[in-house]
């Protein structure tokens, strides 16, 4: 029933219906012509493309099913370990757009493939407890959300991903069909131009939506997303999300992809938000991540910029809670757990010596701290403005996953203290006086005791 009610409304949508009234240039008033890039109409597609996007199926845009599987382990009676398992499927829309030897290249939203790795500490997802964690993922092509999963089915491979555009890359084994437009601009995109979204509501049926552009410029910051949108009025659902969206050329007649649906405003209707396609073209057609996204992504242990960083004094770090003093010993680095009470106290409860990945399978906590000083050094590189435009983007990103790892910070430090098996290759807690020297940060200025990235 709903796919022969999405049939009768598609010609309606595109200005093709049998009963509709003939072209004002037929009736003999004059013909209004494009004062744009694009058409405010979307009876000036032409009529092989009219009559492709009239067909209740677009044969390039596909219904994706991504299925990720959590475990929670817990103890029962007897010390025995249980493990529970929970399945969390959701639906969205992608679309082939091109080639590349035998496989086929599929856009969507990042959030519509990504699940988190642990769940608990702010990262919820409804039907799985917290402190479970993803064992198992995968996404497939379907036909809609009632199809079971089946051998048949096409898998997908991730090939690339920006979560601050939301926008990912999978891989087909398969020649697909591809989008026959080609990609234009959003950039030139006007209040009241007409666009056209080809997606999967709910996951429920192939469906066509037909609006008008309602706002251009709209820079997007919520969930941690940097990108420029443009909004539309036609109604879209959940499913939806990874729809091509297009709009028809004053020049040529033929669709073009100026963008990507990927969210709507919350109990509103006929308030959609897009990303404009010129940003994404890095992304698409290099497979790459932006630049932003690079700079922004987590730094791996440096010992050379973390010697270099600690010629110029200590470095005093935030780890679970408490402040940790770093600073060059020998030919290696100390890493200082302080009193509780700091900077009331500079008592040394425990330390940490070796160098970077020394050890990692002995000492979980020597590899933590490890990763939070190359965190803390990136925001203070940041900082000084050494991303230049996207620092203050890297400095949020980076504070951000610092307030992430501060929970299971903590508990790798109660561990250790409690003398857990391969947690416990440390110092044993003295009365060592503080360093005597002025602490500085990574840039060599001063550093007041109390200050933490």
């Amino acid at each position: 029933m709903h796919v022969r009610a999405a049939r009768a409304l598609l010609p309606l949508a595109l200005g093709v219906a049998a009963a509709a009234p003939a072209p004002a240039a037929e009736r003999g008033a004059p013909r209004v012509e494009c004062a744009g890039r694009y058409a405010d109409t979307l009876s000036a597609m032409k009529p092989g493309a009219r009559a492709r996007e009239a067909r209740p199926a677009a044969d390039y845009v596909y219904c994706l099913r991504a299925t990720a599987v959590y475990e929670q382990l817990s103890y029962g009676r007897g010390g025995k370990l249980r493990r529970q398992y929970y399945t969390k499927v959701r639906h969205g829309t992608g679309f082939a757009y091109r080639l590349r030897g035998e496989e086929a290249l599929l856009a969507t939203n990042h959030h519509v493939v990504d699940f988190p790795e642990v769940t608990g500490d702010g990262v919820e997802l409804e039907g799985v407890p917290p402190g479970s964690r993803r064992v198992r993922e995968e996404i497939r092509i379907v036909a809609n959300e009632a199809e079971q999963d089946a051998p048949a089915q096409l898998a997908l491979t991730p090939v690339v991903s920006d979560p601050a555009l939301d926008v990912a890359v999978l891989s087909a084994p398969a020649k697909l069909r591809t989008m026959p437009y080609r990609t234009g601009s959003a950039e030139e995109l006007r209040v009241g131009d007409a666009v056209l979204v080809r997606g999967f509501p709910l996951g429920a049926f192939p469906a066509a939506n037909a609006g008008r552009v309602i706002a251009v410029g709209q820079r997007d910051l919520d969930r941690g997303w940097d990108h420029e949108d443009f909004a539309v009025d036609a109604l879209l659902n959940l499913g939806s999300s990874g729809s091509p969206v297009l709009a028809v050329s004053c020049a040529t007649g033929e669709p073009e992809l100026v963008g990507i649906y990927h969210a709507g405003y919350r109990g509103a209707q006929g308030l959609n938000v897009v990303i404009g396609i010129d940003q994404l073209r890095g992304l698409l057609t290099e497979l790459r991540p932006s630049p932003r996204e690079l700079a922004g992504r987590e730094p791996g242990a440096d010992p050379a910029a973390a010697r270099a960083a600690l010629a110029r004094g200590p470095i005093v770090m935030p780890f679970g809670g408490r402040a940790v003093r770093v600073e060059a010993t020998g030919g290696g680095v100390r890493f200082s757990l302080l009193d509780a009470s700091y900077p009331l106290s500079t008592r040394v409860e425990l330390a940490v010596l070796g160098g970077a990945g020394a050890g990692s399978g002995e000492s979980e906590l020597r590899d933590a701290l490890w990763e939070q000083l190359a965190l803390v050094l990136r925001y203070r590189r940041a900082e000084d403005g050494g991303d230049g435009s996207g620092s203050e983007l890297v400095r949020a990103r980076v504070a951000e996953r610092i307030r992430e790892r501060e929970e299971e910070q903590a508990d790798l430090v109660a561990a250790t203290q409690a003398g857990a098996d391969g947690l416990a290759v440390i110092r044993p807690p003295g009365r060592e006086p503080a360093n005597g020297g002025t602490v500085r940060d990574g840039s060599g200025a001063p550093l007041p005791r109390n200050r933490v990235p």
